[in-house]
């Protein structure tokens, strides 16, 4: 079996020192490079893209993204073909399902044990999302879909009919015609539901639309 390439990054070097150590006594993983700077990694992926990248999701000390989900959402538009699995303590539901909306292959928290780490390049290896399995439980799951429905249900029926005709590939022009609305109001109605949903571009909107079924 071909190792796995990843790169890790985390402002702590103990983390990363200790990390790196974990994988590499796996015969199908190869840490190629770690980084406690994000301009330093994205300067290596552009050179040399890996399979996976592994980040910490909380760079205290970055001038340039300086927002956890800003720097994930730059990564996934800037390397679509690398895999992105996130690093954090924070198991804050809005937080984690928006990472999983932005387009990550998988979270893992710092707190569960280091074999979960595994767990997820296992499964980025075979082409699915990897969910922690302390936020699969019966409480986590219940409150990941009370969150999703509170966002879901914040649309407004206009919004949510405007976004149904969206997803199925409709331009702005033609659903205004659809629904006898000008264009400005459609795309006005698009952008609200886009805010309510903290989805940042039509790429994220079909994305969580498709991936969640709302309109199944």
């Amino acid at each position: 079996m071909e190792k796995l390439r990843v790169v890790l990054m985390d402002d702590h070097q103990v983390v990363l020192a200790g990390l790196k150590d974990f994988l590499e006594h796996s015969p199908n993983i190869e840490v190629v490079a770690t980084f406690s700077a994000t301009s330093e990694l994205v300067s290596y992926v552009k050179a040399s893209p890996p399979d996976v990248i592994i980040t910490d999701y909380n760079m205290p000390n970055d001038e340039v993204y300086k927002d956890g989900l800003r720097f994930v959402d730059f990564l996934i538009r800037t390397f679509p073909q690398v895999k992105l699995l996130v690093l954090t303590m924070i198991s804050n539901p809005m937080i984690v399902s928006a990472l999983y909306d932005a387009g990550v292959a998988g979270v893992v928290f710092k707190q569960d044990p280091l074999s979960e780490v595994h767990s997820a390049l296992r499964a980025l290896r075979a082409n699915t999302r990897y969910y922690p399995a302390s936020f699969q439980s019966a409480g986590r799951r219940d409150e990941r879909e009370v969150f999703l429905q509170q966002r879901i249900n914040s649309l407004s029926p206009r919004e949510f009919e405007v976004l149904r005709y969206f997803v199925e590939g409709e331009s702005i022009a033609h659903i205004a015609e659809r629904l006898n609305r000008s264009a400005k109001t459609v795309s006005l109605q698009k952008n609200s539901a886009m805010r309510k949903l903290n989805v940042e571009s039509n790429q994220e909107l079909i994305r969580f639309c498709v991936g969640n079924h709302i309109f199944d």
